[in-house]
């Protein structure tokens, strides 16, 4: 924060979200009838979530990655684990630091938020809950990355595993789900409701479907699994079951290796 590299990063990310943001509500002023204008909120405030949770899955997972593989590639690692400072507050401050920008990206879009919120069609309650999925999908990404980052001495590496696992959560396990229900209903004529029940126990576990069952929101299907429990509720129960364990294990890890030296 003592650059203008920060500075200049923040102003960059809410600069791109005006803009999109912008952009489409232009579009639909001069397009879509009044009625649709007059609740162009309901389409704003979606698209502004979205683009804010892609950009997460982009940067939150580069923040920590390198937090201890840096400090291994400085050679200043030893004499940080030796210090007076314990695991916990190595682990604390590094994955601290990390959140602290996160954050303030996250919560610079307020104003905008608030923009869309003013044209209607959409409920508060919606986008705290929207806000909460945001903050626990960054967390959980910072900290698993800062888990890679005690176990691989490459910052680059370590930075490129963290993207392949936030991929892995958000795009493939969904897309492997679906693929295979496709795959069920070609055969058979109509998916069964084994690979319906695991498609849609793996979208409980995707962000983006969390957002989408809230805004502008869908209906599940009577014989799906735990059809009274919202998709967001489950959502951030696993991501908060991932950062748990991935502190963990990193809080092990330091531990270890103060031990070994």
């Amino acid at each position: 924060m003592r650059g203008m590299r920060a500075f200049l990063v923040l102003t960059g990310y809410v600069l791109l979200l005006s803009i999109i943001v912008g952009m489409i509500y232009l579009v639909l002023s001069k397009n879509a009838p009044a009625t649709i204008v007059n609740q162009a909120g309901i389409i704003l405030t979606p698209v502004l979530i979205y683009v804010q949770m892609g950009l997460i899955c982009l940067i939150a997972p580069t923040f920590s990655a390198s937090a201890v593989s840096f400090e291994r590639e400085q050679q200043t690692f030893d004499l940080l684990v030796v210090s007076l400072a314990k695991p916990s507050t190595i682990l604390v401050g590094k994955v601290g630091a990390a959140l602290s920008y996160l954050l303030l990206t996250l919560f610079g879009s307020v104003p905008l938020i608030s923009l869309t919120y003013s044209m209607g069609g959409v409920s508060m309650g919606d986008i705290a809950i929207a806000y909460l999925i945001m903050v626990v999908q960054g967390v959980t990404y910072c900290s698993f990355s800062f888990l890679w980052s005690t176990l691989i001495r490459r910052s680059v590496v370590s930075q490129l595993v963290s993207i392949l696992t936030v991929i892995v959560l958000v795009a493939a396990m969904p897309a492997l789900a679906l693929f295979f229900t496709a795959l069920s209903a070609s055969f058979t004529g109509a998916p069964s409701n084994t690979f319906v029940n695991v498609t849609f126990l793996l979208l409980r576990t995707n962000p983006f479907a969390a957002v989408a069952s809230l805004i502008p929101g869908f209906p599940l299907p009577s014989s799906v699994w735990l059809r009274s429990v919202p998709i967001w509720v489950t959502q951030v129960v696993f991501y908060l079951s991932l950062m748990g364990l991935s502190l963990y294990l990193s809080l092990r890890r330091l531990r270890n290796t103060r031990n070994w030296l």
